[in-house]
């Protein structure tokens, strides 16, 4: 599917929920130009076993450590985007680009990107309810919402009764969604790390550079490496590795009409190739799933932690200072200015470097 198909079908989407506007709101629905919600009346206590449970009360206290980590973490992940952008002559790795398929990845990305933030907004929010039953604070209602083609989901604790809470439950409650995320993103780091190295079985060739080596000689995108000068090749360390150590290469390559040899020269040891893994076709949906799962949940902890309006961080900020009496305007005062700060991070992404 291309992208152009893709948004075509997403408008054919929107198109006909607009329609049936009327008989979804006789189902729960509430309609808004590319925002669908689902609300109901839930449970007011959630999995109290879970809840009560001397783990998860260990887990609500680090949970608070967590999400104040991730506060610093996203202030930090912000300003350095912005440095990059005050001193361009000192280039940062760190980019704040929005992940959207079609436009910033590509479109065969957008499954496992969807699946990914669906299962974690889900167990985000249920996290915010179990830790809600768990500090005495019923759940009002719960649902999903759909943004444009962003899934996502939400909780809603009973309000008067979270306010009446000391601020140790509220920041409980509040980070335990935050911590989360960040766990999900310490479990998929290795698997999207360790595991593309031992299942690879070659080196798959995305791109090639223009008047290089490789371009010259037809090498193409979608090509395999699969040895060099006679050494299997299946990591870019391996690959460097034969490179430097000559200038004479004979690569065995696989390509779609089978294998095809080609004997190349490069006195800079350089192909001009964009490298990745290339594994196994049943391996590599598993390995794409956990890359976009810690790439997710990393940038939901850290975007989500940071103080900013309508966050989780936000929250936990604009709660510890009314503890030591500072007006809440402040809060909200900083928070804007964060969010000013993240919007001019984000617009400058999109401009070539």
């Amino acid at each position: 599917m291309s992208a152009i198909e893709f948004f075509v079908g997403l408008l054919v989407f929107w198109a006909l929920v607009l329609l049936f506007r009327s008989y979804l709101a006789k189902k729960g629905f509430t309609v808004y130009p590319l925002l669908l919600m689902w609300r109901k009346e839930t449970r007011t206590s959630w999995f109290p076993r879970v809840a009560n449970s001397r783990t998860f009360k260990i887990f609500e206290v680090l949970a608070i450590v967590l999400a104040i980590v991730s506060m610093f973490g996203g202030i930090y992940l912000i300003m350095t985007a912005l440095t990059s952008i005050l001193t361009p002559s000192k280039p940062s790795a760190v980019k704040l680009e929005p992940i959207i398929p079609g436009v910033t990845v590509n479109i065969d990305q957008a499954p496992y990107i969807l699946l990914s933030i669906g299962i974690s907004v889900v167990l985000h929010e249920l996290m915010h309810a179990i830790s809600s039953t768990s500090n005495k604070i019923p759940v009002r209602s719960g649902g999903f919402i759909l943004l444009f083609f962003f899934p996502g989901a939400f909780v809603e604790p009973e309000e008067s009764q979270f306010k009446e809470s000391p601020l140790s439950s509220k920041l409980k409650v509040i980070s335990a969604g935050i911590a989360i995320n960040l766990v999900l993103a310490g479990i998929f780091l290795p698997l999207a790390i360790y595991l593309p190295p031992i299942l690879s079985q070659g080196i798959l060739i995305e791109g090639t550079v223009p008047n290089t080596v490789a371009y010259n000689s037809s090498i193409h995108p979608g090509y395999v490496i699969e040895s060099v000068n006679g050494i299997k090749v299946t990591t870019p360390t391996q690959l460097k590795n034969v490179l430097d150590s000559t200038t004479q290469y004979h690569l065995k390559l696989l390509t779609p009409n089978g294998v095809v040899n080609l004997n190349l020269t490069s006195p800079s040891h350089f192909l001009g190739v964009y490298i990745t893994y290339y594994l196994p076709s049943y391996v590599s949906p598993f390995v794409t799933f956990f890359v976009w799962m810690f790439i997710v949940n990393f940038s939901l902890a850290l975007l989500n932690g940071a103080p900013l309006i309508i966050t989780d961080g936000g929250k936990i900020f604009t709660e510890i200072l009314k503890k030591i009496h500072i007006n809440e305007n402040i809060s909200m005062a900083i928070q804007g200015l964060l969010v000013l700060l993240l919007i001019i991070a984000i617009s400058f992404s999109f401009i070539p470097q």
